[in-house]
């Protein structure tokens, strides 16, 4: 098991000690560690689904997706942006929606000297995650309910995953960071055009932090360029997106069948720093 930060019981808000693989607090709550490491924090009562986040299709899609490095311009931009903050590569970071531990893995081959921690509603995800041993801490667990207590991270990593603003300002160390990812205004336009009739550009998803005063911006970076995406990986790329939530059986067979996609892949990076 990777030294990790201390768990917050999610039942009592109790610090949990891990005991021979079990995580256990003081009131007598306890949560096994699971064969690959991490550890399923999510009640069963504040389940909403049976199986609630991302379905094990979409997280094996995005896996071999991701794997395939089209987006590791990206992942470059993501290591930039902590590079440049006043820890650089030595900091504690909490990617809050980890998925499979795809930028995880990239952070952890920048630097060793990263203390990486993993957060995701699916347990498929945080499983394939634990399988690629990078030394992180991972759970499973809802973003608006991190089990950590307050102000213990550096920096805060989301990318394109749903975000509690109010948790992560709490698990934020003052002057720590919030590195948010969203889609630019072209992203996946090409493939998107496959879909609609018309295509509508992308807003972002900064809005949930318009007017936080908790929060300030103190950078922008914009990546954004053309790929060509070869054969199943079209298919793997539409199923990774909600793209695949709104396109006809039809449609995602004539994707499926496509030698080659080129399409833009536009990402907005924005980094802000707790007040």
């Amino acid at each position: 098991m990777p030294s990790c930060l201390p768990y917050k019981c999610p039942v009592c808000e109790q610090p949990l000690t891990l005991e021979s693989k079990t995580y256990r607090c003081e009131n007598k709550h306890a949560f096994d560690a699971a064969k690959e490491g991490y550890v399923n924090l999510h009640l069963v009562q504040h389940k909403r689904s049976k199986h609630p986040g991302d379905s094990a299709e979409m997280i094996v899609s995005r896996r071999d997706f991701l794997n395939q490095g089209y987006y590791q311009a990206l992942s470059d931009g993501i290591v930039k942006c902590l590079s440049a903050l006043p820890l650089g590569l030595t900091q504690s970071v909490l990617d809050v929606g980890c998925g499979e531990g795809y930028y995880l893995q990239q952070l952890r081959g920048a630097s060793e000297g990263l203390q990486l921690t993993g957060i995701d509603l699916s347990k498929p995800a945080v499983r394939l995650a634990a399988k690629r041993k990078l030394g992180a801490q991972l759970s499973v667990i809802n973003a608006d309910a991190l089990p950590f207590f307050d102000q213990c991270f550096d920096s805060v990593l989301s990318v394109f995953a749903p975000l509690n603003v109010s948790e992560v300002a709490r698990v934020l160390k003052k002057g720590g960071h919030l590195i948010m990812v969203g889609p630019g205004e072209s992203h996946l336009s090409e493939m998107a055009a496959h879909i609609y009739d018309q295509v509508t550009p992308h807003q972002g998803n900064y809005q949930i932090l318009a007017g936080v005063e908790a929060f300030e911006l103190v950078e922008e970076l914009e990546v954004k360029q053309e790929i060509t995406v070869a054969g199943g990986d079209v298919l793997n790329l539409l199923t990774m997106t909600p793209y695949y939530w709104h396109a006809t059986e039809a449609q995602k067979e004539s994707l499926s069948k496509l030698e080659r996609l080129v399409t833009t892949v536009h990402f907005c990076l924005k980094v802000y720093r707790v007040i």
